[in-house]
């Protein structure tokens, strides 16, 4: 079978037809100059006229060869030996997240590794066939539509760069989706993930709904080129924290390898603190746990401790964690929850409470928890908490609702539990408003309650940074969470933001993370104590509360962000006609998005493409604001054990799956094998050809270019005899 690529370059032929027409419309003059001496040549002209005929039209053929054989291969023409096969709609998608920068000594990274085989794969579809290729990490961007002939993105695949982003392989599905909505009879679909496929990097959740909303054939094809046995350690989290009067930076250190690492953890910034150093031994699969000691009388007013792991690995960039010291304090908590019962074990918080506890033991810093009723709330109890949480809470009234929005707004967070005493009417009415779903508190309305068999926990997002420290196929339990009852929702609104983390089945989102101003909500759609789940009884329950409430409260204690999420902070004290100024660790000045919500300024970044420390200044009619927040790397990507193929299989379902460890050197001889010849490198090197030669009749046949041809033409017809040299005599 023998198909153009770009037929569209036919059209160059006409390039042809421009010497003809010149040839044909051009008036042939010949301006007639007496010469006596030349009158002697004109039985020779005629002869000599009718040889430069001869070798015009010979360079010519030698031209139009050329041209020709130069526009064939601007068509890219194609010959296949396979014979009819299903047209195939490939998808090339190259992971460029922060672990595909892992440095191997001597080697190269596997993201030098993926861009080879990615540009080779480019030129392996068979006649019919289109192709594109995505960029992914923690969002995926594609270079355009679906083409026949992809290698017009060599040129920007050439230009990719890896990223500080976490890797999300399953985002690229949300845009491939799209592409599918209207497929071509008899064809399937092949997605090829060139990645190094680490543990983490992969959501059951939009792979079950990609693979539900397809409707044609699915093959996929996971390239490994990571390194066969990564190694790494990273700094997962560091915290002030106060113990006996002294007070003492809480490290948390992670590891992944086959053996433990023995790294120094270091205090480097601010300075004037000396020499603050550990070592330690950080075993796979395991934290490690430091305290730094700091002078109670240091002041950090103002200051970004930096704290670095010694020495740097293969993936540095996790080896740096930045925390503001001056953030030292319990975190406050304030619990609602109705009196309805007086059996403790059976109230909607007890399960809450006795998480808290086992958090807090032994630390002075461990979360501080209020206990309020709905009834007996007031607005001050708002105001002076980080966290409130809403356990089976049936309303609140209009004053106390407007109190919580304004906390939550002023970077606040919000963990929220549904329960038997839920009163869906003030729900729907007081924390959903359908037409600005991303300034409310609850951003889908409830609807009917869901009970009878056990539903179980799907399409879990296990690439969130929530729920990436509880993946475990091992010995995780969160996937195995059971629900007896919960509710249903209502269809999201337009403009809504909200992301869901996980389902019950197929029926209703389990587990919801919304922006609300500077702040966050958390929404469970179960009960804070095992009436409706089995959640409370879990060994995940107690890290996944610990994950909660930091990342609840981190905006709002230490100013915390990751590169690829958007940054919400408040301006207290700033007022109307704010303007701001943010200056990137690089030195760059951004401006953010300022939004007013009532009395409270609120400044908005997209994205942050720096790690680093970063610096606010705000001026507005009340007053102006001056601070430093930070941006880390994520720390999806410090994992960097393989993903369980067995796991991966079982979430694909009845895709094909194949993982395979390629080989950059024998990506040629693939894409051979698939029966495609490539002839437009035939023709290019054709074309060069017929260049050399009708450069070489030039040279030989042109009297102007080769005077030797007019002298033995001359000297051929005996009109000059050639000068006989004189005898010499002795």
């Amino acid at each position: 079978m023998f198909t153009l690529l770009a037929p569209f370059a036919l059209s160059s032929f006409a390039v042809l037809a421009v010497p003809i027409i010149i040839h044909l419309l051009k008036p042939k003059r010949v301006r007639t100059m007496p010469f006596s001496s030349l009158r002697w040549l004109r039985s020779s002209q005629h002869k000599l006229s009718r040889r430069i005929q001869w070798h015009q039209v010979l360079l010519f053929l030698l031209r139009a060869a050329f041209l020709s054989a130069l526009v064939l291969a601007l068509t890219k023409p194609i010959f296949s030996t396979g014979g009819k096969h299903m047209l195939t709609e490939r998808f090339v998608i190259l992971d460029v997240s922060r672990s595909m920068g892992y440095e191997q000594p001597g080697g190269e990274t596997p993201f030098v590794r993926g861009k080879k085989i990615a540009r080779a794969l480019l030129d392996q579809g068979l006649p019919g066939d289109r192709a594109t290729v995505l960029l992914t990490a923690n969002t995926t961007t594609a270079f355009g539509p679906l083409a026949e002939d992809p290698t017009r993105y060599v040129a920007r695949l050439e230009a990719a760069r890896t990223g500080l982003g976490d890797t999300d392989l399953s985002s690229a599905l949300a845009v491939i989706r799209p592409m599918l909505a209207a497929p071509r009879p008899n064809a399937r679909v092949e997605l090829i993930f060139i990645t190094d496929n680490h543990q983490g990097a992969w959501s059951q959740g939009a792979i079950a709904e990609f693979t539900a909303g397809v409707k044609m054939p699915v093959s996929v094809r996971v390239m490994d080129v990571g390194p066969s046995a990564p190694r790494n350690a990273w700094i997962a989290d560091v915290r002030p924290v106060e113990v006996g009067g002294k007070h003492f930076l809480h490290a948390r250190l992670g590891a992944s390898g086959n053996e433990p690492q023995e790294r120094t953890l270091r205090l480097k910034k601010p300075s004037g603190l000396g020499d603050i150093a550990q070592k330690v031994t950080i075993a796979p699969g395991t934290f490690a746990e430091v305290s730094l000691p700091i002078p109670a009388d240091f002041d950090f007013a103002g200051k970004i401790a930096e704290l670095v792991l010694e020495p740097r690995d293969a993936l540095p960039d996790d080896d740096i964690f930045w925390v503001n010291p001056d953030a030292r304090g319990g975190v406050r908590v304030l619990l609602l929850e109705p009196e309805s019962t007086q059996i403790e074990s059976l109230q909607p918080g007890f399960h809450l409470r006795a998480a808290l506890d086992v958090l807090g033991r032994g630390d002075a810093a461990a979360a501080q928890v209020t206990r309020r009723t709905p009834e007996a709330v007031v607005a001050s109890d708002f105001a002076n908490t980080d966290v409130v949480v809403m356990a089976n809470v049936a309303q609140l009234s209009d004053d106390r609702v407007l109190a919580l929005e304004n906390k939550i707004k002023g970077g606040a967070g919000l963990l929220m539990f549904f329960g038997p005493a839920v009163q869906p009417p003030f729900y729907n009415t007081k924390l959903h408003n359908p037409q600005r779903p991303t300034e409310c508190l609850l951003p889908r309305p409830l609807g009917q309650i869901a009970s009878g068999d056990l539903a179980s926990l799907t399409r879990i997002e296990w690439t969130h940074p929530l729920l990436a420290p509880l993946f475990d196929p091992t010995f995780g339990d969160f996937a195995r969470v059971r629900a007896r009852t919960f509710y249903r929702f209502g269809d999201a609104p337009q403009g809504d933001t909200s992301q869901v983390l996980a389902w019950f089945g197929d029926v209703a989102p389990a587990l919801i993370e919304h922006e609300f101003g500077a702040g966050r909500v958390l929404i469970f759609n179960t009960t804070a104590n095992d009436e409706w789940s089995d959640l409370p009884r879990r060994n995940s329950f107690l890290p996944l509360l610990d994950q909660m409430l930091n990342r609840l409260t981190r905006v709002r204690l230490g100013r915390s962000f990751h590169t690829g999420e958007a940054i919400s902070l408040a301006l207290p004290g700033v007022g109307k006609g704010a303007t701001a100024t943010i200056t990137t660790p690089g030195g760059r000045s951004i401006t953010p998005t300022l939004q007013e919500f009532g009395a409270q300024t609120i400044a908005s970044l997209a994205d942050a493409d720096e790690a680093g420390v970063y610096s606010l200044r705000a001026h507005g009619e009340s007053g102006s604001a001056d601070f430093s927040f930070v941006v880390h790397t994520g720390r999806g990507d410090s994992t960097v054990a393989k993903t369980d193929a067995d796991t991966l299989r079982s979430w694909w379902g009845s895709s094909a799956l194949e993982i395979v460890h390629p080989d950059p050197a024998a990506s040629s001889e693939r894409a051979a094998a698939t029966g495609r010849v490539l002839l437009w490198p035939w023709l290019f090197a054709l074309s060069a050809l017929l260049l050399l030669l009708e450069m070489y009749f030039v040279h030989r046949l042109c009297p102007v270019m080769n005077p030797a041809v007019a002298s033995s033409t001359v000297a051929k017809h005996g009109i000059i005899a050639p000068t006989s040299k004189p005898e010499v005599r002795r």
